[in-house]
C-alpha cells in the first residue's frame, strides 16, 4: 500500500530529526537540571514530533475509513442493482400476465398479484443474501481493522507523556519496550509503534483486497441466481397464459 511506504518514509525523517536533536546538554538552575536541544527542551522537541507523527497518521487513517465506507457502498449498491434490474426485466411480464388473468378470471382463480410479486422478491433475497452476509461482515471487519489502526495512533499521542513519567511498560505493553530516558524512549518507542502501524496498515490493505474478490466472486454468483428467476418467471406466466387461450 502506498500510504504505508509514505509513513515509513515520514517517520524515517523524524526519526532522523529527533536522533539528531537528542545530544543534550545540561544547565543547573537551583538545583535543576533540564534536558535540552538547540531547538529547545527535549519534551517540547517531543511533543512537537508526536503531533506530526499523529497529524500523518489521522490522515492516512481518514483515507483507509473512507476506502471502507467506499467499498461498503458498493458492495450494498450490487444487493440494490441486482433486484431493481431483475424486477425491471420481469414487470413487463407480470403486468400483461396480470391484466390477462383479469380479463380471463376463469383462467386462474387462484391468481393474486400481491402473492405473486411477493414471491419473486423473496426469490430475489435469496439470491442475493450471501451478498448480504457478505456485507455485515465487512462491516464488522471494518471496525476491527480501523479499530488496529487507530490504537497505534493513540499510542503516538500518549507516548511523550509516558515517555516523561518513565512507564514505557504501560504505554506499550502489547510491544514489550521499556526505556531508562525520554530521549532514547521516544525515538525507540516511535520506531516500535511504526512498525506495528505499518503491519496494521498492509493488513487493511488484504482486506479490502481480499473483500474486493469475494464481493466480485458473490455479485456473479448473484447475478446468475436473479437471471435464472427471471427467465423462470417469464416463462412460468408465458406458459399460464398459453394454456388458458
Amino acid at each position: 500500500m502506498d500510504t504505508t511506504i509514505g509513513i515509513w518514509s515520514i517517520f524515517a525523517v523524524l526519526l532522523a530529526i529527533a536522533h539528531g536533536q537528542s545530544t543534550l546538554t545540561s544547565t543547573t538552575e537551583t538545583h535543576t537540571e533540564t534536558e535540552t536541544t538547540e531547538y529547545g527542551p527535549i519534551s517540547m522537541v517531543v511533543d512537537q514530533l508526536a503531533g506530526l507523527a499523529v497529524d500523518v497518521s489521522d490522515q492516512t487513517s481518514a483515507q483507509l475509513q473512507g476506502n471502507i465506507e467506499r467499498a461498503l457502498v458498493e458492495v450494498t449498491g450490487h444487493i440494490e442493482i441486482l433486484t431493481s434490474n431483475a424486477m425491471a426485466e420481469m414487470e413487463t411480464a407480470i403486468i400483461e400476465a396480470n391484466q390477462f388473468v383479469l380479463d380471463n378470471p376463469s383462467c386462474n382463480p387462484a391468481w393474486n398479484l400481491q402473492e405473486f410479486t411477493a414471491n419473486v422478491t423473496h426469490q430475489l433475497n435469496d439470491c442475493t443474501f450471501n451478498l448480504g452476509k457478505l456485507v455485515e461482515a465487512y462491516r464488522s471487519d471494518g471496525q476491527k481493522v480501523m479499530a488496529s489502526v487507530q490504537s497505534f495512533i493513540q499510542q503516538m499521542a500518549q507516548l511523550p507523556v509516558m515517555c516523561q513519567r518513565q512507564q514505557m511498560g504501560v504505554a506499550l505493553g502489547p510491544l514489550n519496550l521499556e526505556f531508562d530516558n525520554s530521549g532514547n524512549c521516544f525515538i525507540s518507542g516511535i520506531t516500535a509503534i511504526n512498525k506495528g502501524l505499518a503491519q496494521a496498515m498492509h493488513n487493511a490493505s488484504l482486506f479490502l483486497a481480499h473483500t474486493r474478490t469475494l464481493s466480485q466472486e458473490q455479485v456473479a454468483q448473484s447475478q446468475q441466481c436473479t437471471e435464472a428467476v427471471v427467465s423462470q418467471v417469464i416463462q412460468y406466466l408465458s406458459t399460464l397464459r398459453e394454456n388458458c387461450s
